[in-house]
């Protein structure tokens, strides 16, 4: 089978998507686009050509057309649901000898296989099916001598907006769906979802490592895989998927396996920075909490510094959902190296995001040097009350949890709007009037987290007259009246709203 005028490999054999009763789904359904999409991401033609391939969960066997006319050298599904299993054996009858589609159950066809018997293992929409991922990925990783492929869900929490994106977890689902080989329907049943950061750590664990920071589909109205913000219901796609290469040199090991020959790393109870660390920052934070300071003395100075990141996830109701809807909303942009400002950049838990995001036009700017003295170094910081329009224009400004502590805030936006680019974005977070029900509700969240009431006491006298909220309403109005467009608000929780508005082009 040659490769001959660009020719994709479903041209000549459609049944594939024809065919393949997923194509009456309502939420992507299967089709020649999505095929070529997938496995054009999943599979590209270089890293299988002359590999053995063997695909988990086969289905219609579409990876395998796809695999063998790009070069692959033989290929084999192992697929559970009978229909599937006779419907893609027919469709790739004409590879031969080249195919192998196997009856049998995921786990025990892997428990069966030796050692490194493939080049390459294909775990795609089929990992979320497990409760126990670990297993799976160490044998998935055992049978494959160079390289796992992964397509998965993100767990439902992460999509939710309720955990950030660098959280190492697995998620229990309930009401997981897989499709089912014949009619128009899914079968339900309790399952688990793995974050990406897990991933990475189950699989070195077993010596392999991540080759890529993610696949990226190609998200058109024709493929539209995997996508659903257009319905509203998360800004992250369902799924994602990731490709590991075999590194032994970077493997893990774990606690379980040191403590029988204590061979792992030690740490005296004597002298442990950690410990040491951790005591000092409770002591700093006890201080700072224990303070007697009159009304309105609360300030940004190193005794805050030193413990403002744990304040903030304590105190700050979507902390950490707000900077990663930051990270999200730039992401959606044009522009690869947009200049970012991120005012009140305090320690730099946003301005470290975005880095980490590949970003790198970064500035911070901040009233408090000692702050700035705890902040990330690798952006441009900036020490001022005022905001530094000399730096502009800018293409985001985000301006998070800082506006309520400005003397002059509706100069301080002027300011702002005037440095934005044409077509750039504010993004501005605040706590906003609220009703006493309201603030009480904010109170529990405090409670929630851990905070006393001697505590919440005591931080309400210190930012007394420093901490000046404004209604709902007057975000709204200032924003219309700079002439900013595009008024939304995109998170709100406990009389914390973030907006984003946009200057017109």
């Amino acid at each position: 089978m040659a490769n001959l005028c660009k020719t994709l490999a479903y041209d000549d054999y459609p049944a594939f998507y024809q065919e393949d009763n997923r194509r009456h789904r309502g939420f992507n359904p299967t089709s020649k686009a999505f095929l070529e999409a997938k496995f054009g991401t999943l599979l590209p033609a270089h890293l299988i050509q002359g590999k053995t391939v063997l695909d988990l969960g086969s289905c219609y066997g579409a990876a395998g057309q796809w695999a063998l006319f790009n070069g692959a050298a033989r290929y084999t599904g192992v697929e559970v649901q009978q229909n599937y299993v006779s419907e893609s054996r027919r469709l790739l009858a004409h590879w031969q000898d080249r195919v192998e589609i196997i009856h049998q159950d995921v786990r025990s066809y892997l428990l069966a296989t030796d050692d490194q018997a493939f080049d390459l293992v294909l775990l795609a929409g089929m990992l979320y099916h497990f409760v126990d991922t670990k297993q799976i990925i160490d044998q998935a990783c055992r049978v494959a001598s160079q390289q796992v492929v992964v397509e998965t869900n993100y767990p439902p929490s992460m999509r939710a907006g309720k955990l950030p994106l660098d959280m190492a977890i697995t998620e229990y689902v309930t009401d997981q769906e897989v499709n089912l080989d014949h009619g128009n329907q899914s079968m339900l049943g309790i399952s688990a979802t793995t974050s990406l950061s897990a991933l990475d750590i189950l699989f070195r664990l077993n010596g392999f490592t991540k080759q890529e920071n993610k696949l990226a589909f190609p998200l058109n109205p024709d493929t539209v895989i995997y996508d659903e913000s257009a319905l509203g219901g998360s800004d992250l796609p369902i799924r994602f998927a990731v490709r590991y290469g075999r590194d032994e040199q970077q493997k893990l090991t774990t606690l379980e396996s040191h403590l029988p020959q204590q061979s792992g790393q030690k740490r005296s109870w004597e002298h442990d920075p950690v410990s040491a660390a951790r005591t000092l920052e409770y002591q700093q934070q006890a201080i700072l909490l224990a303070s007697t300071a009159a009304p309105g003395e609360w300030r940004f100075d190193a005794q805050v510094a030193e413990v403002f990141d744990g304040i903030a996830r304590r105190e700050i109701p979507d902390y950490l959902r707000v900077i990663d809807l930051c990270v999200r909303v730039i992401g959606k942009g044009k522009l690869k190296q947009p200049k970012i400002i991120d005012v009140g950049s305090a320690t730099g838990e946003t301005l470290r995001q975005l880095y980490q995001a590949g970003y790198r036009n970064l500035y911070g700017v901040d009233a408090s040097a000692d702050m700035l003295a705890k902040s990330f170094q690798e952006a441009t910081l900036i020490h001022s009350d005022s905001f530094p329009e000399i730096q502009g224009p800018f293409d985001y400004v985000l301006n998070n949890w800082t506006l309520h502590f400005i003397r002059n805030p509706l100069e301080y936006l002027e300011a702002i709007k005037r440095s934005l680019a044409p077509g750039g974005t504010l993004i501005l977070s605040d706590k906003v009037s609220s009703s006493a029900c309201v603030h009480d509700l904010y109170y529990d969240y405090k409670r929630a987290n851990g905070v006393t009431e001697e505590e919440i006491d005591r931080k309400r006298q210190q930012i007394e007259g420093v901490l000046v909220t404004y209604p709902f309403t007057w975000y709204l109005n200032v924003l219309a009246n700079l002439g900013l467009e595009k008024i939304e608000v995109i998170n709100a929780n406990t009389a914390f709203v973030t907006f984003m508005a946009v200057k017109p082009v």
